[in-house]
């Protein structure tokens, strides 16, 4: 009887141990790159830096089981410069993300520090990761790619169908409410096909602005490759404009593929087009190429080629997933790069 009584006690004790089962991951991305760029009125730069394909980050990730289907989450992740090892943000701890929630069949609400849906996104609207000299969509969008004190609802997958709803609070008191900040994105993925759209909408810090900026596209899956089709429209203009004008959009367009040579050797091409709809004539456009080589199923060579040409007023340059100074050129100037990069997951 003892015997038996020990026996349903240790049962009773492991059945609640499994009830409460938890992980903790540690993982990161080492990209570092050589780069080149010559842009009018500038001259010449070669360099070398972190983050051409990803950004450098070092995080952790976890979650509980609480049982009944209930799940806790959370995920905490820093930036750094691998080219120099200094953090991008001195300030914080944990700049990229630091956030906490719970989770179950109807979905996961998080709270803290988050990648903005559009951030998430534009890494699946073109062959270059959305980063890279090569993506004119990162190279001429203005957006935030991650907000302070969110709170994030993100469903479950339902026939395809995706939504993630964000709201930032702005944390200020009346009358001024700004940099409060909402964020939606619907997303649909089936077979080889892929769309997505997100919008957010963030108050200026003189609240007397509303910044919008808005990625739409999607990607199809041709057995060989991939076609890649982009959109961005926003009013934060960056270098089409001196300052944020109400009313006044930049918009931009992006068409890309490419074509797996093997299974490990992958070259694409790309050509984009902007837009501004101040009238004066501030556009752009760009042609790029990339050529990526998998080492193992962690380790990647990749290498890139842009073109990019302003019109008028217009200095935009090129561009990584991690802050670089760029080499702009003088006003309606143009710019040329090449990159040759390494990336390391772990």
């Amino acid at each position: 009887m003892k015997k038996a009584w020990a026996v349903g006690v240790a049962g009773l004790l492991c059945a609640g141990g499994a009830l409460a089962q938890s992980n903790v991951t540690l993982y990161g991305v080492i990209d570092t790159y050589m780069g080149y760029t010559n842009a009018t009125g500038k001259g010449s730069v070669a360099s070398l830096d972190s983050g051409g394909y990803q950004a450098s980050r070092v995080g952790f990730k976890g979650s509980e089981d609480l049982g009944g289907g209930l799940r806790a989450n959370f995920q905490m992740e820093n930036g750094f410069a691998s080219d120099s090892g200094a953090m991008h943000d001195s300030t914080r701890l944990f700049n990229r993300q630091s956030w906490v929630g719970l989770g179950n069949e109807l979905g996961e609400l998080r709270l803290g520090r988050q990648n903005s849906p559009g951030f998430l996104m534009i890494a699946r609207l073109d062959a270059f990761a959305g980063a890279t000299y090569a993506s004119f969509l990162n190279n001429v969008s203005a957006y935030t790619p991650r907000y302070d004190n969110v709170i994030g609802y993100l469903s479950p997958v339902m026939r395809g169908f995706r939504v993630q709803a964000y709201y930032g609070l702005g944390e200020q008191t009346a009358p001024r409410n700004g940099l409060s900040t909402a964020m939606l994105a619907g997303e649909y993925e089936s077979g080889p096909l892929y769309l997505g759209v997100s919008s957010s909408a963030q108050n200026s810090a003189n609240d007397n602005i509303t910044i919008r900026s808005t990625f739409a596209g999607g990607a199809y899956d041709y057995g060989s490759g991939k076609v890649f089709l982009g959109y961005y429209r926003g009013n934060n203009l960056g270098a089409a404009a001196s300052a944020n004008t109400p009313g006044s959009y930049y918009s931009a367009y992006s068409l890309s593929a490419n074509y797996r040579l093997t299974g490990q050797a992958t070259l694409g091409a790309g050509y984009g087009w902007a837009k501004d709809s101040t009238g004066a004539g501030r556009n752009a456009r760009q042609f790029s190429l990339i050529g990526t080589y998998d080492l193992s199923r962690r380790t990647m060579l990749y290498a890139t080629y842009a073109h990019l040409a302003n019109n008028n007023g217009a200095s935009f340059s090129l561009a990584g997933a991690a802050p670089i100074t760029k080499n702009a050129p003088v006003s309606g100037g143009t710019v040329n790069g090449v990159q040759v990069g390494i990336r390391h997951l772990f």
